[in-house]
């Protein structure tokens, strides 16, 4: 590189990060020194290279560059607060680390496009991570020019895959909670959740179910319970659920179905247990500790690389990244 940076007269910094495709190096120079080191016959070393990535993820960098976390949490809400939480504070210490700031654009809408994009342009802002929640991602209501951003996704399903996306292992995560269940001592797990939130995840739980029987065979197959709400005719379409199929392990992700089932005088874990695919590492509830802090570190990663090389732009295959969860004890499941 320093024979590169003396045949063309330039830095050795400039050539470094036109190979690198580093954004703050203009196409025109970065195409002078790509052409410049071919023709001087220069070659990547693999091994050099993995050192200085090693030196570079170790050391605090200077000032980058700001990026944009846009959600539609309102963060102004207790309940959606604590949530969103478990991401955001570990991006911004990641986002730190690595020399970037986040900006956050809470309570987010498809309506506020035109806003967040004046925004972004006047901030110069290139990476942003788009975390969803509650309701589906339909590209085409959002009125960014994706042209020149550098995107990642998290959250509820896209409507059509268009941006990378880094997630939880939601059907991984279903079989890890019936596999704990099962190892609980539990025979008759049985699903229920409300329909919406099972069609919303892409009925995870019920192809979790089928994964961990055929992983696990000879389980008796309890038909699901997928309910309409969690009213007053949900909670007795439960209770003879519960009775006709002798139930002693309820997997959900229904964040009020433990009160549900205490309000019908089941005792957790003493009669029943209840395993949630999701549970706030933080609180009592037994289930799957999604990991969000390591999701939301992938997340920063992932976009700052594809701002540092230039990947702007919707990508032309998405690409998914799914995070395993661990099991998280708690107490509304029995242990062995």
């Amino acid at each position: 590189m320093r024979d590169v940076a003396a045949h063309l007269g330039i830095s050795h910094a400039t050539v470094s990060r036109a190979l690198r495709s580093d954004p703050r190096i203009t196409e025109a120079v970065r195409l002078t020194v790509v052409k410049a080191a071919n023709s001087l016959g220069y070659k990547r070393d693999p091994r050099l290279a993995a050192l200085m990535s090693h030196v570079r993820a170790t050391k605090a960098r200077a000032f980058q560059g700001t990026l944009a976390w846009i959600t539609d949490h309102d963060i102004r809400l207790e309940a959606e607060l604590a949530p969103h939480e478990l991401y955001w504070l570990p991006a911004v210490t990641r986002a730190e680390h690595l020399g970037y700031k986040l900006e956050r654009f809470t309570n987010a809408r498809p309506s506020d496009s035109g806003r967040i994009e004046r925004q972004l342009r006047a901030r110069g802002i290139q990476g942003v991570v788009i975390q969803q929640f509650k309701a589906p991602f339909d590209l085409s209501e959002w009125k960014l020019d994706w042209r020149r951003l550098a995107t990642i996704h998290n959250g509820s399903s896209q409507i059509t895959q268009a941006l990378d996306s880094v997630d939880a292992d939601d059907i991984g995560n279903c079989v890890q909670v019936f596999h704990n269940l099962a190892k609980s001592g539990h025979r008759r797990i049985g699903i229920c959740t409300t329909h919406d939130i099972e069609t919303a995840t892409n009925y995870s739980l019920c192809v979790g179910w089928r994964r961990f029987q055929l992983l696990h065979p000879g389980h008796p197959d309890v038909p699901p319970c997928l309910l309409p709400n969690l009213g007053p005719s949900s909670a007795k379409i439960v209770k003879r659920w519960l009775t006709r199929h002798r139930v002693d392990a309820v997997a959900s992700q229904v964040r009020g179905m433990k009160e549900l089932l205490e309000s019908q005088g089941h005792r957790l874990p003493l009669d029943l247990s209840l395993a949630y695919q999701g549970i706030n590492p933080h609180g009592t509830n037994s289930g799957i500790w999604q990991r969000e802090d390591v999701i939301a570190e992938a997340l920063i990663e992932s976009v700052i690389a594809s701002v540092e090389q230039g990947r702007l732009g919707l990508p032309a295959i998405p690409r998914l990244t799914l995070i395993p969860g661990t099991w998280h004890p708690g107490t509304t499941c029995k242990t062995t």
